[in-house]
């Protein structure tokens, strides 16, 4: 009497990297469980510090260097001759050039970080319980829609003579921003130009992501996202309002 052989375990989904690069934005469901079970992050942090470098390759040399030190000054209140403007530029030049792309390579991981030890904090807090290494793999996957926006924005980059880099978000109409004009009311302009689809996609990343690492219903863990990002707004807007 022959036995039956034993059934063969089903393989995990989007097991690779690449997959669940590609699962996470297209297929969330299934690619946030499989990361909950095997957490990985390497991959796509990666990906976001070569894009990042890549949008710092096509912006610096595109940024209006003059206009950005005039405004520099004019906010601390300096009047300069030409001569004085033109040092303080070359000056900012030598400065600002190297430190873009530090910056480039090294806020990926540091926003990737926060983020990561805020939310799982926060969860921790109502007693959901992950990993830190859960939470590391949802938040870098869940920031995924950002790279898919980046290609958009360097190509208009590449089409413009000269970029603020401040206004950067208002190149691509993605967002609320465009409603109001940013000189008329940064304030109001900051909270607006928040209200990204490609920010609102991420945020339903996290809440699918952080749900499935801490085994905790969707709507739950979207109150306390959707709490720490409005937060980040009301920030940000407070910070233009000062600054």
């Amino acid at each position: 009497m022959s036995s039956a052989p034993p059934p063969v375990p089903a393989a995990e989904p989007a097991a690779n990297a690449i997959g669940r690069i590609v699962g996470a934005l297209v297929s969330p469901g299934e690619t946030f469980a499989s990361i909950a079970r095997r957490p990985t992050w390497l991959a796509p942090l990666l990906l976001w510090i070569a894009v990042s470098i890549g949008v710092t390759l096509v912006l610096v040399p595109r940024m209006d260097w003059e206009k950005m030190t005039r405004a520099r000054l004019e906010r601390g209140g300096q009047t300069a001759s030409s001569e004085q403007v033109q040092t303080a530029v070359e000056q900012g030049k030598k400065i600002g050039v190297p430190f873009s792309y530090v910056i480039a390579v090294v806020s990926p991981p540091v926003v990737a970080l926060v983020t990561a030890v805020v939310i799982w904090g926060s969860f921790k807090a109502f007693g959901w319980d992950s990993t830190f290494k859960q939470a590391m793999g949802a938040t870098t996957h869940a920031f995924l829609p950002g790279i898919v926006k980046a290609p958009f924005v360097m190509f208009l980059i590449s089409r413009q003579e000269s970029v603020d880099p401040q206004a950067l978000g208002d190149l691509l109409r993605s967002n609320l921003g465009f409603l109001v004009a940013r000189d008329s009311s940064k304030v109001l302009h900051s909270i607006l130009a928040s209200f990204d689809a490609f920010t609102l996609w991420s945020l339903a990343l996290f809440v699918i992501g952080f749900a499935a690492a801490a085994k905790v219903k969707r709507g739950a863990a979207a109150g306390v996202i959707v709490t720490l990002w409005l937060i980040t707004v009301a920030i940000g807007a407070a910070w233009n309002a000062i600054f």
